[in-house]
């Protein structure tokens, strides 16, 4: 049994415990004994660390790979299960159409998707016992859903992302890079948290080591939003590409304008700031929000260059955080702004080395990576839509090869069950037509968005 201890930045709460649920709908019929046999292959004689199992270490309950020394022909490598069923395509269809034209529109509930294309056995929180990779695959005689499930713990969507290209690749006879980090950590300390200076790591409005009792002052600032408005609700937001060009294109003027300096918003960012606003559309009053964005490490961090992002498949999220004040009259552009400059500051060298000096200490001291400071409220984005670039289900095509791509869709989400939805969202996929967000938001707050949408579909005044 080899014994390859979990790196910390990959143990942060909650990311400890949940499995992220990702469903890719392919426009083709794919071939499931291919693709399951290239499976195998991947973690048999390839990345055998996908086979191990994640076991909290008797000392101190961190987490760690256990990996058998060969893989026993009763060892359950990954979970995999298959269905034919044309009426869940015609559901699916259905809920996820999206009309033509330059707009906003609400779509259904991500969870609807997993209804139908995830078995409802599925665990939703990691246990020790259990395989990594749970794989369900719906079929209907033009299109193929792929449904996985996999703990947080082991990788994020870049990580899955790196996964399913080296499982795509085997299918087009290419062999997959040997896995980067398989027995160290490559985000590794160059030196520990208590050598760092104070101020240096110990910073308002960023990711810190809390102090006594701060943790429960940051909740009371929430307390009163959930008396007041009980129950989330969430949906599928779609915002089509041709209304995000032009609201960027818009204010990016307006900012140059104001603070004289192009400001080098991307689309990005203004998807960001709407998800943000929307997010805040029930606040009547002035609040200071941390407004986080997950930037992903990989091609940025000096050891992920070079073409290692694909063999690399832990946790690389960093967080970005623009403290700022919002009320009702903040500008989409002004929060696209912010955002921007917690992201520029994010991509610096040191500002990285020092988050994850700082996510390291945190987890030691069993600290959740919530980033937010007493009184405040938060919000928090991750935009993975860029990571599916690249992907390419054609080799995996039943009966062609050698044609073109196929189309799909990715829908997902990682969350503790239980856990408000209401303080974050994701960019989940772009497309031809545009993004697919997950957002939520109290019932009340849903109701004033799509009010707001009925009077403004443009977003010119928001």
């Amino acid at each position: 049994m080899e014994v390859i201890p979990a790196p910390l930045t990959c143990q942060q709460r909650p990311v400890d415990c949940i499995r992220t649920r990702t469903c890719f709908i392919v426009d083709q019929r794919l071939d499931e004994g291919a693709l399951q046999k290239a499976l195998d292959q991947l973690i048999r004689h390839h990345w055998r660390k996908l086979g191990a199992r994640l076991v909290p270490r008797p000392t101190d309950k961190l987490l760690e790979y256990h990996i058998p020394e060969t893989f026993a022909a009763e060892y359950t490598l990954f979970h995999w299960s298959s269905s034919e069923d044309e009426e869940a395509f015609r559901r699916s269809a259905s809920i996820l159409d999206v009309p033509s034209g330059d707009h906003v529109c609400f779509l259904a509930d991500e969870a609807e998707v997993d209804q139908i294309f995830m078995p409802s056995q599925w665990p939703l929180l990691h246990k020790a016992e259990d395989p990594f990779l749970y794989v369900h695959i719906t079929f209907s005689r033009n299109a193929t859903a792929i449904a996985t499930s996999l703990p947080h713990a082991i990788a994020d969507q870049g990580g899955l992302a790196a996964i399913v290209k080296a499982w795509l690749g085997l299918l087009e006879g290419r062999e997959p890079p040997p896995m980067v980090g398989y027995a160290d950590d490559v985000l590794g300390e160059l030196k520990p948290y208590a050598e760092w200076p104070q101020e240096e790591v110990y910073r308002v409005g960023r990711a810190k080591v809390r102090a006594r009792f701060e943790r429960f002052r940051v909740i009371l600032g929430f307390i009163s939003n959930f008396i007041t408005y009980r129950q989330d609700t969430s949906s599928i937001l779609f915002l089509s590409r041709s209304l995000i060009k032009t609201l960027r294109e818009r204010h990016s003027k307006l900012l140059e304008d104001k603070y004289g300096r192009t400001p080098g918003i991307s689309d990005g960012d203004i998807i960001t700031a709407i998800l943000t606003k929307f997010s805040c559309i029930v606040q009547a009053k002035p609040r200071t929000i941390c407004l986080s964005q997950a930037v992903n490490l990989r091609g940025r961090h000096p050891n992920l260059l070079d073409g290692k992002t694909d063999a690399w498949i832990h946790n690389g999220i960093h967080a970005a955080t623009a403290r700022f004040r919002i009320d009702p009259s903040t500008s989409v552009g002004e929060i696209a702004y912010q955002n921007r400059l917690a992201i520029d500051v994010a991509e610096d060298e040191r500002d990285m080395e020092i988050g994850t000096v700082v996510t390291r200490e945190m987890v030691r001291r069993g600290q959740s990576i919530h980033v937010c400071e007493p009184w405040d409220t938060s919000y928090f984005v991750s935009n993975w839509c860029g990571i599916w670039r690249g992907l390419d289900f054609g080799g995996a095509v039943h009966g062609e090869k050698g044609g073109a791509a196929p189309d799909f869709l990715v829908i997902g989400r990682g969350t503790k069950p239980g856990s408000p939805l209401r303080f974050s969202a994701s960019i989940m996929h772009r497309n031809d037509k545009g993004y697919y967000c997950d957002f939520a938001a109290p019932v009340q707050g849903m109701a004033l968005i799509k009010s707001y949408l009925e009077k403004d579909p443009m977003l010119e005044h928001f």
